[in-house]
């Protein structure tokens, strides 16, 4: 049953209806005052895994253990056709604004922005200022706005959460690091990680420091220092697991000891097939080949499997490890009375990483070397391992290749939408949905509803995107129509989704350099190119492409992908 309390039924269709926009237009809106929205208003909780694989949740198909993550799937509403971008702080720009990346200053990552970038609106490096985040948005309509975990939308103190909408933030400023209080950084040119708590820049982590423990409990002491005063919050929950380098506390270095010694070709296969018996890919469907210049298992040497094999037994501790750390937020959500009200969007960032010593830009690979890299000495403090294009292969069954591409395995991430007062009965939805969809849901949930003329007034771009709140209804399997169109780039690498159909320009040596054509209904491992077969569809996604280009502000890169340096350094 969708809602029993009529009251809050009739307040949640207004807000539907109020909020239901196009990707390319948006009809007039009154403002709704949130204050006569307050009674019964929900919490929101956004949860964001670092580089997680889309079938690395046991619900997924996978083998990890991951019951909290799961229980929410059970409950709620588990997508399979979520899209992100094909790194994190693209994504991450999308999710807080509900706007293309390119508009919003992640047209690249901050660490690549290519020569001819340099300087261009929307290619800043960091979150600017021509829109609003949906904290504070929240933070206006009188919610609570807390975040912790991995910023990554830039450094300086006018960059931060807390001059972003966040009343209560800690952060980790750059991409990824340590996990562990010794604050090792990204790469050679970020060797120490930079957090801020509350907008200020911290010397020091605590000793018992480990990311997933202390952002969750971060989150937890936020809530509950304004637990009693009847004000909804809204959370960001932004892990850094199960991002590199791989490390775990002691008492998870062993839990999946020997679980991966069959190796990433079984284990993909045993995926695979989970998910066609789960119902959540077609029984006909065909597992794309391992890419060619991964080898088969059996061909490696007992050391090279041996190394492989406890790779990935860290990396799934880490996943497990995340998945507990949910599991506490959501008994102290139960104990508090506060679950039952909350929407709960669990996802990951983007598709599962495929770094290594030999695979990752030369920064990162000259910081790892400088670590011990002995098989003992893996998952814990002062190591700095990845796992490898071989298990994100595994970790992105049912797709093809992983983060970084304009692939299937690059784009669609693992997604849950989960608010118990509304419904307990788990659906799967195969509608197409994007990042940028989240900040429309949030704020449809929340009765906060704005007309174009709010945004203009304030110079700032109207969010796009729809509601995904339908999808909490039974029956309801589409947000967005035919022609509506989702275009994504990156260093670029190209896609762009209309209908049951994309289209794909992979450069080498992912890809074979020029536009491809693929059916996801009948071939969503993009088998097929039909780019010959169907000239006049091919036309009309390149048409629409162009469309896109020429609507967000796209300037592709030129010259080689290269990380660079800090453009300046942050003192305050």
């Amino acid at each position: 049953m969708f809602v029993k309390n009529m009251r809050k039924f009739s307040l949640l269709v207004t807000a539907l209806a109020l909020f239901m926009v196009g990707c390319s237009a948006n009809a007039p809106q009154t403002i709704q005052k949130p204050e006569k929205l307050s009674s019964g208003r929900p919490n929101i909780l956004l949860i964001v895994a670092d580089d997680m694989g889309y079938t690395d949740l046991g619900i997924y198909g996978g083998e990890i253990r991951t019951p909290n993550i799961d229980a929410l799937g059970r409950s709620g509403v588990l997508m399979t056709d979520f899209y992100a971008s094909m790194t994190c702080s693209p994504t991450r720009a999308m999710l807080l604004t509900g706007m293309d990346n390119h508009l919003v200053g992640l047209g690249n990552m901050s660490e690549t922005v290519a020569d001819n970038q340099i300087g261009l609106s929307g290619y800043e490096g960091y979150l600017n200022n021509r829109a609003m985040t949906i904290a504070e948005l929240l933070q206006e309509s009188d919610y609570h706005t807390y975040m912790a975990g991995k910023w990554h939308l830039g450094s300086r103190h006018e960059q931060s959460p807390k001059a972003r909408g966040f009343d209560r933030s800690f952060s980790l400023l750059y991409g990824a690091g340590s996990h562990f209080d010794d604050a090792i950084g990204s790469d050679i040119h970020r060797f120490k990680g930079l957090y801020r708590e509350d907008g200020e820049l911290i010397k020091t982590l605590p000793e018992d420091f480990y990311s997933s423990r202390f952002y969750t409990d971060k989150i937890i002491s936020n809530i509950d220092e304004n637990v009693d005063d009847g004000k909804p919050f809204f959370a960001y929950l932004a892990y850094t697991a199960p991002h590199w380098p791989l490390q775990v506390p002691d008492d998870y270095l062993d839990k999946y000891r020997g679980e991966y010694d069959a190796g990433y070709d079984v284990i993909r296969e045993q995926r695979f097939k989970s998910m066609i018996a789960k119902g959540l890919i077609h029984k006909d469907a065909e597992m794309p080949p391992r890419p060619a210049f991964l080898p088969p298992w059996n061909k490696l040497p007992d050391t090279e499997k041996r190394s492989h094999a406890r790779n990935m037994e860290i990396y799934a501790a880490m996943v497990d490890y995340m998945d507990m750390s949910i599991g506490r937020l959501m008994d102290y959500l139960k104990a508090k009375g506060l679950y039952e009200n909350t929407i709960v969007l669990f996802i990951s960032d983007n598709g599962a990483d495929p770094f290594d010593l030999q695979r990752s830009p030369k920064a990162i690979a000259d910081l790892a070397n400088s670590f011990d890299q002995s098989i003992a000495m893996r998952g814990r403090k002062g190591s700095f391992n990845f796992y490898g294009p071989e298990w994100a292969h595994v970790s992105q069954a049912p797709f093809k290749l992983f983060k970084g591409t304009s692939a299937e395995g690059g784009l669609r991430v693992p997604a849950i939408l989960s608010w118990p007062q509304q419904t307990k009965i788990g659906r799967v939805a195969n509608a197409r949905i994007s990042a940028t969809d989240v900040l429309p849901t949030f704020l449809a949930a929340a009765g906060v509803s704005r007309d174009p003329n709010y945004y203009s007034a304030k110079d700032k771009l109207v969010p796009r995107g729809k509601s995904m709140l339908p999808l909490l209804t039974p029956g309801v399997n589409k947000i967005h129509g035919e022609q509506d169109y989702l275009g994504v780039e990156l260093w670029g690498r190209r896609a762009l989704y209309q209908g049951d159909w994309k289209i794909v320009y992979q450069s080498k040596p992912f890809g074979p350099g020029y536009w491809q054509l693929f059916n996801l209904k009948l071939d969503p491992s993009e088998q097929k190119d039909l780019s010959k077969d169907e000239p006049d569809v091919f036309s009309q996604l390149l048409t629409s492409w162009d469309k896109y280009v020429s609507e967000n502000n796209v300037v592709l890169p030129e010259g080689p992908l290269k990380v660079r340096p800090p453009s300046q350094p942050v003192t305050h």
